[in-house]
This record gives structure tokens, sequence and C-alpha cells, in this order.
């Protein structure tokens, strides 16, 4: 049976990760495991106190104070954490989602996020995290992380859910691609949408037989396809293609750590400025 991981802090995403959630949970009659994490937190960093600064008299009395706060603070968040879990958990039912499990941790979250995918076949995280500000455009740490670390699909969520109709496939022949087009062809999820493939490059006889080869894979499963290849640059052929579509999907980080480390990646470019869903593939 097909299992999500989905993953839910605090923030205003922890509702359209529970719909986005539900939307695939529905269709491919999977289950869903709701992952909620309490992060470490450094107290004094958080109180902003430079007991450096003090007397050892003063640090004693300032480690007794924020060991008590520490105690207050992780009762709360445990608490929260229940809340959320419980909320998540009513939502998704009311979805019509029947196999559902709560998942409550401390830690990391990349790293608690990494360990439960072993036991799932996709992933579904927001858009940005509680500790992310809202400037427009940007894109949370722990998020493209996730992203990174994960060798299971990864559906980024937008702020809001909405009718997934049409859909992009940003294509590039790749490793990553492929799998893309292998999973939607043969999955229900993308059953009733319209697809348009794009790719990137010049109107060369390789380029198009590629783009050709991935259109034919998908009408093979049944799927309404178009296509267009493009010359301009990757991120502007898909965000001239996404306008007035629903979802993005793609492969993730096709060059190297290090390149992407020190110029970017369409990848994480397309997470940022995306105001849709993005569905990634390793």
């Amino acid at each position: 049976m097909t299992k999500l991981l989905a993953c839910i802090d605090a923030s205003a995403y922890a509702t359209s990760v529970c719909d986005h959630a539900a939307w695939v949970a529905t269709r491919l009659f999977a289950s869903v495991e709701i992952l909620h994490v309490i992060q470490r937190k450094d107290a004094v960093a958080a109180r902003h106190d430079l007991s450096g600064a003090v007397g050892l008299g003063a640090k004693s009395t300032l480690l007794e104070e924020l060991t008590r706060i520490g105690e207050s603070e992780g009762r709360l968040a445990r608490e929260q954490g229940k809340a959320l879990l419980g909320a998540a958990e009513q939502r998704l039912r009311e979805a019509g989602v029947e196999d559902v499990t709560v998942v409550h941790r401390h830690g990391g979250i990349v790293e608690t996020v990494v360990e439960r995918e072993a036991e799932a076949d996709m992933v579904v995280i927001g858009k940005r995290g509680a500790s992310a500000d809202f400037a427009r455009g940007h894109l949370g740490s722990k998020v493209e992380r996730v992203v990174r670390s994960s060798t299971r699909p990864v559906l980024v969520a937008s702020r809001a859910f909405r009718p997934i109709r049409e859909v992009v496939l940003a294509y590039d022949g790749g490793e990553s691609a492929r799998k893309a087009v292998h999973f939607m062809a043969g999955s229900a999820l993308f059953r009733d949408a319209k697809v348009h493939v794009v790719m990137a490059g010049a109107a060369d006889e390789s380029h198009e037989e590629r783009l050709a080869g991935a259109v034919r894979a998908l009408r093979t499963g049944g799927i309404e396809t178009s296509s267009a290849l493009v010359q301009s640059s990757a991120e502007d052929g898909i965000a001239d293609a996404m306008r007035e579509r629903d979802m993005l999907v793609m492969g993730a980080y096709g060059h190297s750590a290090l390149r992407a480390m020190i110029v970017g990646s369409t990848t994480t470019a397309m997470m940022r400025t995306c105001q849709v869903p993005v569905l990634l593939f390793r």
C-alpha cells in the first residue's frame, strides 16, 4: 500500500500540507503518516542572554532560571504538537483519508524526515516552516535541506491548495526527469489532469527525440499531453509555461552538489518563485 509522510509544524502551511496529502492519498488509496518534530533549541540563545558577561553567582542563578524555562517551554511544545497532530488527523479524515497515523518526535527536522521516509513512498512538506520569515520569495532552509537529503519524491506544498487540473513537467532527459515521467505514466495521480511537457534547449534532433519520448510515455499512460521545446533558459521557459497552471513536476538538483552550492540551481529557484506546489524527483 502506498504511504505518504506529511510533515507539519505551527506554520501557515500546515493546513495546505494536509490538503495536498489528502489529494494524493485519495487518488492513490494511500495511508498518511503525519509527522511533527519538536526541534532542539538553545535556551540561552532563545533568551538572548550573555551569561559570559556576568559573575559566577549570577551564572548559577541564570542556569537555574533557564532550566525552569526550558521545562515549561518543553511541556508547551509537546501540548502544541499534540493539538497540531489532532487537528491534522481530523482534517485528513474529513477529506476521505481512512488510514491516518501520527508521529510526535524530538530532534532535528531533516534527520527525522530522512528516518521516517524509509517507510514512505512520498514526502509532503510546506514551502516554509514556522521559523522562516514570510518575505516574498523566501524558501525555508530546512525545506531545501529535506529535498536535498530525501530519496523519495517530495511534494512541496504551496500556501494554499487548489484543484490540480493542469500540470507542467519540466523535462531535461536526465535520470530524475525520467523517473518523473515513469511515475506520472504509471500512476492514477495525474490521470484526470492535462500535462504540458517543457524542455529547454536548441531545436535539434536530439532534444526533439527526447521530448517526443516523454510525450509518448505519458500518452501511453492515458494522460492528455502537450509539449514545447523552448530556446530560453530553463528557469524562464518553466516560468512562462507555469502561467495559469496548477502544479510543477521536475527532477531535483540535476547538477553536482558543488555546482549547486556555488551558483544555485533551477530546482531551488523554482521552489522559491513558484506559487504552486512542486513535485520533485531525485
